[in-house]
């Protein structure tokens, strides 16, 4: 393992809205762990990182692709929490749970551990570690869900009881008064092949058990939830309406500006005609503007200067119904 220094965390206590990442990578363990271990001392553990990822983010995909995830992503994150398990839990880092571990193995085994009983106890243990931190990591990506759009991330709530509801969706208000217990989604799926129905059932016995799943109503990102979630689109340049580039032009030159004798910016003519651009390109039909942002582009295809506006205009035809 490899030394290593990291900063402290800030004394603000974090939550998803402003610390998303650090949230879903327990950064307090992240920064305790005072080693970096090679890549040799993490290959024994890497098939364990790889299975939990890769099921927990199959079975999750739609809550990580709205929050901008993929399975790389995800199992990056594994590997983080993998570096803060062998700088903080491993046997090595904990002399006492290694003595404790090397007492009971000689009790009931008759014999002293060796280094592949040390191996397969610490596997055992991040193992655990391993899967509450993917739990953890599908919660914080909820609470960040919940706090873009507004409401659950759920796809549907599960539920288990003896018998068929009548009515399944009363089971939303209220499942305990009708006997039903709540089940995860995940465990959900699990019974559901064992159970041997259609990979896409909703409802279904095993074992002397309903489980019923009820479609919860989603609502699609608009641009009105981006915008209000501080990362307006229309704040890059590409997005940028074509009057508004226009005006944001960088002022070069003596033809752009111009000063009095005291020294004061006056305003000259082109800025004068830059806002009288902004006020009738905003007037303007939907038909007009189409025209207008057709002839740029056919006057300026062949341009480089103009490749960023054209972008933008078209871009903005297709908003307009082109």
């Amino acid at each position: 393992m490899n030394p290593v220094t990291r900063p402290p965390a800030d004394a603000k206590k974090i939550c998803t809205s402003d610390s998303f990442e650090l949230c879903y990578l327990r950064h307090q363990y992240f920064r305790r762990a005072k080693y970096n271990p090679t890549e040799a001392e993490m290959a024994p553990f890497m098939k364990i990182v790889e299975h939990f990822t890769k099921n927990t983010f199959f079975t999750y995909p739609n809550l990580f692709k709205t929050v901008g995830m993929y399975h790389e992503d995800v199992l990056n994150i594994g590997r983080v929490h993998l570096v803060s398990f062998l700088g903080l839990y491993a046997l090595e880092q904990m002399e006492e749970k290694k003595k404790d571990f090397a007492d009971k193995f000689s009790r009931y085994n008759y014999r002293d551990p060796e280094e592949k009983d040390f191996d397969q106890k610490n596997k055992a243990n991040f193992t655990m570690f391993f899967k509450q931190r993917m739990e953890d990591l599908v919660r914080v990506c909820r609470q960040k869900v919940r706090n873009i759009k507004g409401q659950s991330s759920e796809e549907y709530l599960v539920f288990c009881g003896t018998t068929y509801p009548k009515y399944p969706r009363r089971l939303l208000k209220n499942y305990e008064d009708l006997g039903y217990k709540k089940v995860d989604f995940a465990v959900f799926k699990s019974i559901r092949k064992k159970a041997g129905v259609e990979h896409d059932a909703t409802a279904f016995e095993f074992n002397g058990i309903w489980y019923v799943a009820i479609a919860l109503e989603q609502k699609g990102l608009e641009l009105e939830d981006i915008v209000n979630s501080e990362t307006n689109p229309y704040n890059s340049r590409h997005n940028m309406q074509p009057d508004e580039l226009f005006a944001n032009l960088p002022i070069k030159g003596p033809q752009w500006s111009r000063c009095d004798e005291s020294g004061e910016n006056v305003v000259t003519k082109d800025e004068s005609e830059t806002e009288q651009f902004s006020k009738l390109f905003g007037r303007r039909s939907n038909h007009r503007k189409k025209a207008a942002l057709r002839n740029f582009i056919a006057k300026n295809k062949n341009n480089r200067q103009y490749k960023e506006e054209i972008l933008t205009a078209k871009k903005i035809l297709r908003s307009i119904g082109e």
